[in-house]
């Protein structure tokens, strides 16, 4: 079997193509536009064009034909020959393949475990962040913040776009949260402050209204008092009849308040007397001749006002006031 190829002069096999395509223009010419077959003419012209059409075709098939035989011939040995080379360079060139596949597939089985240690890395070192940020306030939020900020993110090496992207992601929330948090906070010191301040005019108005208690109380007392001397004082007025002559009595004796404990006008008399304008002198110790009544009812006024100083009228606000209106 010989590979050389067929020497073919293809310039006198190309010459007998080349005068079909000369008759070409003639045939285009008269055959181009078909005839009118209903005519006679037509029909007969139609029937002679596909004859003589037909035979240039037929005969410029059988000449490709001749024309490429002696090549496809070559071509049928080249293909088998080549094919022959092919598998036998297969033999050779599979074991290596074969080789370089299960060393890849070896390589890629221990990237991919090491792709798997780096995300996981990541899932510990990054995305844990986000685990503990439920329940901080701002000031724990801004500490795990700075924290993750901080984190390296050197030695990812196949996964450190995942890595960058995981930590902006992380930065991301915890400043959403830190800002939320803040909020809220801000928030509750405000209503602190309001409930503070409700609290506070609370007390005010409790206070207020209980001065207010003691005043009314102490003003109806001194009214009650105004109201019992001027009746008194308006009775002594009035004139009274003479009274006829009538044995002078056994003296009663005095109550037992009298007998032991003569009437104590000192703290009247010096809280009265601290109350004086300054250029209004005081007045001289005199002595007195009272009813029986009025004595027994000073003794009373004297033992409620003790009552009253002893739980704390005398540190009443308005106590001042009314010394200095009853030393008016």
């Amino acid at each position: 079997m010989t590979n050389a190829a067929p020497n073919t002069d293809y310039k006198s096999e190309l010459i007998k193509l080349d005068a079909v395509e000369q008759a070409l223009a003639g045939l285009r010419e008269q055959y181009g536009t078909v005839p009118n077959v209903q005519t006679k003419e037509g029909y007969a012209l139609c029937k002679k064009g596909i004859k003589e059409l037909t035979t240039y075709r037929t005969s410029t098939e059988k000449l490709r034909k001749e024309i490429t035989k002696p090549h496809r011939d070559f071509i049928d040995r080249v293909n088998a020959y080549g094919k022959d080379l092919v598998e036998k360079l297969q033999v050779i060139e599979q074991p290596l393949k074969d080789a370089k596949q299960h060393e890849d597939e070896r390589a890629e089985r221990i990237k991919q475990e090491r792709i798997a240690k780096l995300r996981e890395s990541i899932n510990i070192n990054i995305w844990s962040f986000l685990d503990t940020i439920a329940g901080l306030d701002s000031t724990g939020l801004a500490e795990l913040h700075d924290a993750a900020l901080a984190i390296d993110l050197d030695g990812y090496f196949d996964v450190t776009d995942e890595a960058e992207e995981a930590k902006a992601d992380v930065l991301k929330r915890i400043s959403e949260q830190h800002g939320q948090v803040l909020e809220r906070e801000r928030l509750a010191a405000e209503q602190a402050e309001v409930d503070a301040e409700r609290r506070r005019l609370r007390e005010e108005n409790e206070k207020r209204e209980a001065e207010q208690r003691e005043l009314e109380e102490l003003r109806r007392f001194k009214a009650e008092q105004d109201a019992k001397r001027d009746a008194e004082e308006a009775e002594k007025r009035k004139p009274q009849p003479e009274p006829a002559p009538e044995p002078k009595p056994e003296p009663e004796p005095l109550p037992a308040a009298a007998e032991h404990k003569p009437l104590d006008t000192s703290r009247l008399s010096a809280a009265a007397d601290s109350y004086k304008a300054p250029d209004k002198p005081a007045a001289k110790t005199e002595t007195v001749t009272i009813s029986r009544g009025e004595y027994d009812q000073l003794l009373a006024d004297q033992a409620k006002l003790h009552a009253l100083e002893s739980m704390g009228v005398d540190n009443w606000s308005g106590y001042a006031d009314a010394m200095q209106q009853l030393a008016a």
